[in-house]
């Protein structure tokens, strides 16, 4: 009886997560949000290295671009050029910004969950000011907050046998 009302409550919960959870399509230069349209794209195809979301007056108002920096990840067997690879989710006119390592399906679920774009097509400021608040720049401000240091060791003459090599103490 308990292995049946366990079942029961995971089922239930299961349904509860994916009648939340937003069908997010890209199809024919539209954003479909379960199957209605939201916002309008270019440039979002796989290998596109932007992604532009307009409204439906046809203004620009999100941009997306991947971000590839190498070497200044750990290199791994996966990761072998040791690359930070993340998105940059602009919103355009507001001069603000935030960054995620999501898919591009994932951010636009994202934008359209925490209501972004008001009914008539322009950004809410609020929103998306939670919106950065909640994911921030961790990523660049990683990269531009850098404490590395960098020793060029030079290489000397000593070894090459030529020239006159004249020391004066320690």
């Amino acid at each position: 009886m308990k292995t049946i009302k366990t079942t029961l409550f995971i089922g239930i919960l299961l349904l509860a997560f994916s009648a939340n959870a937003q069908k997010v399509k890209l199809k024919k230069g539209s954003v479909l949000i379960d199957k209605v349209e939201w916002l309008t794209y270019t440039d979002c195809g796989g290998f596109d290295p932007v992604c532009s979301l307009y409204n439906a007056e046809g203004d620009e108002i999100i941009f997306l671009k991947w971000i590839d920096v190498p070497g200044v990840e750990p290199r791994t067997t996966t990761n072998k050029d040791g690359s930070l690879n993340y998105v940059e989710i602009i919103f355009l006119g507001e001069d603000k910004k935030y960054e995620a390592q999501k898919t591009q399906k994932q951010i636009i679920r994202d934008l359209y969950k925490a209501k972004v774009v008001k009914i008539d097509g322009t950004l809410d400021i609020e929103k998306v000011n939670r919106l950065i608040e909640k994911f921030g720049t961790e990523f660049s401000d990683r990269l531009n907050n850098s404490d590395t240091t960098i020793i060029i060791k030079e290489k000397t003459n000593e070894s090459s046998g030529s020239g006159i090599n004249i020391k004066i103490g320690n």
